[in-house]
């Protein structure tokens, strides 16, 4: 047996990735944000073989279109593949691209779970004869019994499976590796890897051990995980770390909320700025990847040092990020702001400058940035900004004598602000706003280090319900 040492493990977090490359970019971050001490790797097992290219991460050389269900011989080709360039690590994590970390901690728990542990899966046991991947697998039985022999089979849901390095070398180096391989080759059984690599983990004489039901509990088959459920995981379960599956929607409320809350925690916290940003740029910098990004460059917006904002441009080229910037624009103090892309292209943000809200744009074509008059007055903390499916600009802030605002713009007519509608009673700092999968606009807060959602009641009466 391998020697333990008492160094900081090393995570690999092994991604298989069919398609919509604006969707690996946003786990990418999202595993950056949450994971700060993992790699990643892909598996490119979709049409597009391009899909991976220049993100900078490393990709399977033997990767190729996989169907859907059947996608077992990926991680056995990445384990070969790990293992032939020594790549450094101590677990291997099977993940996939509809799965999202919604905290951090996952680090810290896969460190103290596999201290004395090679294996760990989802809701891992025996596979009961009513289990439809098991019965898909001895469907094949004639394929799978010079393997898996007599002995009951074993299944564990893909996502979220563990391997230590120690594992993946008896994987590797077994009699049966070609077998193994050949077979899953072969397979027509839909779930393959939720069997085969349990299953053979139990033949190899290793423990087979499950998640806690407190972290397991997030990671399942179906149903999506829609926003009212996952803003109740994280009041409920502070164990919960890994939400799967969220759908590869880049508008979806929970992938759109996930995402909202990463970007809040990187314009408020320096340590997880330091894993996006080698250098100082700014107070409360915000990230921007354009909606039709290959992956090369982000924009970042920064508070300067003494009055405005600036603007900068990181583009990776042939290895290397070069920062270009600041274009520094404004006179004011700005004290909280949120931007977004727009539709047509343009990069636009809200800034509070004392208890005033000012907008800003940016001309894509000259460069320049322009400044419209305050149409809010009366706020604190940080405003919330998106562009409707109406075409409106949407902007919710908290107000200086408690609830919230909400301004609007018709972008159609006059280019005016309307508003405040105004709701809720309490005394809030941060705000989300998020249009929810039925187009209705949804404002998440946080109070006492719990969240609570509105949502307005669009269509209908058009008023604020909540909070829930």
């Amino acid at each position: 047996m391998e020697e333990k040492t008492n160094r900081s493990k090393k995570i690999c977090f092994a991604l298989l990735v069919h398609n919509k490359r604006s969707v690996v970019l946003d786990l990418l971050d999202n595993i950056r944000g949450y994971c700060p001490n993992s790699s990643v790797i892909l598996y490119n097992g979709g049409n597009d073989s391009s899909l991976c290219d220049h993100l900078g991460v490393p990709v399977c050389p033997t990767s190729r279109k996989l169907y859907y269900g059947i996608t077992g011989i990926y991680l056995l080709e990445t384990m070969r593949w790990l293992e032939d360039m020594n790549y450094d690590y101590d677990y291997l994590i099977n993940m996939d691209s509809d799965a999202l970390f919604v905290r951090e901690g996952y680090e810290s728990f896969i460190t103290q779970q596999m201290n004395d542990k090679d294996y760990m899966g989802v809701d891992t046991k025996l596979s009961h004869e009513d289990s439809f991947i098991g019965n898909q697998v001895r469907e094949e039985y004639d394929l799978w019994k010079p393997l898996f022999g007599e002995k009951p089979l074993y299944e564990s849901f893909n996502v979220g499976q563990v391997f230590s390095r120690r594992l993946v070398r008896r994987f590797l180096k077994s009699k049966q590796y070609d077998e193994l391989k050949t077979r899953l080759k072969k397979t027509g059984a839909f779930g393959i890897d939720e069997v085969a690599y349990v299953t053979m983990t139990e033949r190899y004489g290793f423990e087979l051990n499950a998640y806690p039901a407190s972290t397991g509990s997030s990671i399942r088959y179906r149903p999506y995980f829609a926003l009212d459920e996952t803003i109740g995981l994280l009041n409920g379960n502070e164990k919960g770390y890994l939400l799967h599956p969220v759908p590869r929607d880049m508008k979806d409320e929970t992938r759109v909320f996930v995402q909202n809350n990463l970007k809040q925690l990187i314009q408020s916290n320096a340590e997880a700025q330091e894993r996006f940003l080698d250098t100082y740029l700014g107070d409360m910098p915000f990230f921007i990847r354009r909606q039709k990004s290959t992956g090369n460059t982000v924009e970042w917006l920064t508070a300067s040092l003494g009055q405005g904002i600036s603007y900068w441009k990181s583009v990776k080229s042939r290895g290397k990020i070069n920062m270009y910037g600041p274009h520094t624009f404004g006179s004011e103090r700005v004290e909280a702001f949120t931007a977004l892309e727009t539709r047509i292209g343009n990069i636009e943000m809200i800034c509070r400058i004392g208890k005033e809200l000012i907008h800003y744009w940016r001309d894509e074509d000259s460069s320049e940035w322009f400044e419209s008059p305050a149409f809010a007055e009366g706020v604190r903390g940080t405003p919330a900004f998106i562009e409707s499916s109406y075409g409106n600009f949407e902007v919710v802030a908290p107000l200086k004598d408690g609830g919230l605002g909400h301004w609007w713009r018709n972008n159609d007519q006059g280019l005016t602000w309307s508003g405040p509608d105004t709701f809720g009673n309490d005394v809030y700092e941060e705000v989300m706003l998020i249009e929810n999968n039925l187009k209705q606009l949804t404002v998440v807060v946080k109070t006492d280090d719990e969240y609570r959602f509105f949502v307005r009641d669009d269509g209908h009466s058009w008023e604020w319900l909540g909070p829930y």
